[in-house]
């Protein structure tokens, strides 16, 4: 049985680095599933999505009745972890070029909104803050640019990927999505953790955030405030690439919502450039009110500007 992940092995293959850095994983962070060869085969043909010109410019409020007119593709998700929380099992997702700005629509069904991340519970019996169980539903999308772009990351391809996080809790108040990067090397790269690919051959991967500020930091509290308070706490008006996506999700009835629109060219370094005309890799996943190695995630898809 293969073990195939837009993460990172942490099962049977071994992963190296400080605890720190492990935690620091984001998007499909240290996840695996095992699965069979024909699920393996299905992954591995890569999905057209439609990103042509949309012919109008959306309103980014988590509203996209006005994409009603655009190509929908329903995208295919696998779980990570197959008795996790976890259980998108597809995605409606529409893509295209606004004027200067890619965007991207999403709508898929969750039984819940889940916009705590980690908060702060008051405990009695302690007299402090303890952390809570509670985590925030997420959307994470990537667009190839450098390398063989795969969204296994252990296939041994080398890839540099653009990677868009909207997170319910973290990013979506201020109206962004936290904007990354994913490199996978098998050069040891600074802050880097490693992992042993399919073919055997060491892989190291880095999941640094882009330039700028940061969109969030942690916060305690040395007494008691209210019985549940925030851990994280948004920047009111970050700047850099970092804050390049924007971003709004909506929760209601049973589904979220999201758009999502870029700078076709932001002129940035750490940033995808979208070209009309031209194709781009990508794949999609979700995390619902999960941990970071549980969640669902696409193939391959090709983004077809």
């Amino acid at each position: 049985m293969a073990t195939l992940t837009m993460g990172i092995y942490d099962n049977s293959n071994s992963i190296k680095g400080t605890t720190r850095m492990r935690k620091s994983v984001s998007f499909v962070h240290k996840a695996l599933f095992a699965t069979t060869a024909a699920l393996i085969s299905q992954m591995a043909a890569a999905q057209d999505i439609p990103a042509g010109a949309l012919g109008f410019s959306p309103v980014l409020d988590g509203d996209i009745s006005e994409w009603s007119g655009a190509s929908a593709s329903t995208v295919s998700l696998v779980k990570t972890m197959p008795g996790g929380k976890s259980n998108i099992a597809s995605v409606e997702l529409k893509a295209g070029v606004a004027g200067d700005n890619f965007c991207i629509a999403a709508k898929w069904p969750d039984d819940s909104e889940d916009n705590q991340h980690k908060p702060y519970v008051w405990d009695d019996a302690a007299g402090k803050y303890v952390a809570g169980s509670q985590r925030e539903d997420r959307f994470a999308i990537q667009f190839a640019m450098e390398g063989d772009y795969d969204t296994n990351w252990m296939s041994g391809n080398e890839f540099t990927a653009d990677t868009w996080h909207w997170k319910a809790a973290r990013s979506n108040p201020a109206g962004l999505a936290h904007d990354k990067s994913t490199k996978v090397s098998q050069t040891k790269m600074k802050k880097s953790y490693s992992g042993t690919a399919e073919n055997g051959s060491t892989i190291y991967i880095r999941r640094p955030s882009d330039a700028g500020d940061k969109l969030y930091k942690t916060k305690r509290y040395a007494t008691k405030a209210e019985a549940v308070m925030p851990k994280y706490i948004l920047a009111e008006n970050p700047q850099g690439s970092i804050a390049d996506v924007k971003a709004k999700g909506v929760w209601k009835d049973g589904y979220w919502t999201l758009e999502a629109c870029r700078s076709l060219n932001t002129g940035n370094a750490d940033d995808v450039v979208f070209t009309p005309g031209q194709a781009v890799k990508g794949g999609i996943a979700i995390f619902d009110k999960s941990g970071d190695a549980d969640h669902n995630h696409s193939a391959v898809l090709n983004f077809q500007l």
